[in-house]
């Protein structure tokens, strides 16, 4: 009863939650009550109310480093979108600031690299390298989507893009979430489509939040929705 007292607090902490329950039924058992781990909430994967943000997509990031062609992609859990996309560093960095992802998946072996190209401020999930493989992640979405390829999605030839994806999908499933039905597509990212813009003309633009204590953004501006999914739609 008093979970949705402490698990915002401990998530928003930075800390992954274990949430045990029990595995049957009191009265068909005269032994102790089998008990187990049911859930794991992280800053990156939740589906609690107290702890999403009704005008914020949570996502889980994951990324691929690998030069030129470095890969990256993006879940939310509680809404079932799931993004991916490969290029360049600086085109993984415009990712990062565009979806401000809770948590991020990187490769144990390339934990420094990481904070070396984007800072110390993200919160960092760690896998071995057999996680960021080519057949283990394609084998994996193909599982979770049923389907023979990737083609309809758009990133059958992304190579890079997929290892981020499956990595993420893992993740999703070792955090023993089986509720992902809803996670039915994978959304290509294409550079050429999108006007981008830094994280500082961002902010000099005062677009998504003020400069000033009581200011007015410009998003705040716009916001009339009255709905949680009106509000992460604009």
């Amino acid at each position: 009863h008093a979970i949705d007292t402490y698990l915002p607090k401990l998530v928003k902490a930075g800390q992954r939650v274990a949430i045990c329950d029990q595995l049957e039924d009191p009265k068909l058992t005269k032994k102790i009550v089998k008990r187990g781990v049911t859930e794991l909430v992280t800053p990156g994967i939740a589906f609690n109310d107290q702890i999403l943000d009704h005008k914020n997509n949570n996502f889980l990031g994951a990324i691929y480093l690998e030069g030129k062609h470095s890969g990256i992609a993006f879940i939310d859990v509680s809404t079932g979108e799931f993004y991916a996309a490969q290029g360049d560093i600086d085109y993984i960095e415009k990712l990062l600031q565009s979806f401000k992802p809770n948590e991020i998946i990187v490769q144990k072996n390339k934990q420094t690299k990481f904070k070396e190209l984007f800072g110390e401020k993200h919160y960092i999930t760690t896998f071995d390298d057999w996680v960021f493989t080519s057949d283990f992640t394609y084998n994996l979405l193909l599982k979770h989507f049923n389907t023979s390829s990737l083609k309809g999605f758009g990133v059958d030839e992304l190579k890079s893009a997929i290892i981020a994806s499956g990595a993420a999908m893992h993740y999703v499933f070792e955090t023993q979430h089986e509720r992902v039905s809803h996670i039915s597509k994978i959304t290509r990212i294409e550079e050429d489509r999108h006007v981008w813009l830094d994280r500082f003309t961002i902010r000099n633009l005062e677009i998504i939040s003020s400069l000033n204590e009581n200011g007015l953004s410009l998003f705040d501006v716009l916001d009339n929705t009255s709905s949680p999914m009106g509000a992460r739609m604009l």
